[in-house]
């Protein structure tokens, strides 16, 4: 019952240092959004960002892959038209 040598590959010892790269495109996003508030007049800025807060909105409501299929569809369709 007790076989060590299955355990032996095992490492648990701790990473040091990593950055998370699931941050990468959040800081990314945040510095793109506050350059943009500093050079863009706010009004403007409102318009170009309110379709982007629309559309992640519905993808929050709908799940990403349903939205992403959703999206696909219209697409295509609209491909077709």
């Amino acid at each position: 019952m007790d076989r060590k040598e299955s355990y032996s590959g095992l490492r648990f010892e701790r990473r040091s240092g990593t950055f998370p790269r699931r941050l990468i495109p959040i800081g990314v996003a945040l510095a793109c959004f506050t350059l943009l508030w500093w050079l863009v007049p706010h009004s403007t800025l409102y318009w170009l960002l309110l379709p982007l807060v629309a559309l992640l909105a519905w993808v929050a409501s709908y799940g990403w892959r349903r939205a992403a299929v959703a999206l696909h569809d219209l697409l295509h369709r609209l491909e077709e038209a």
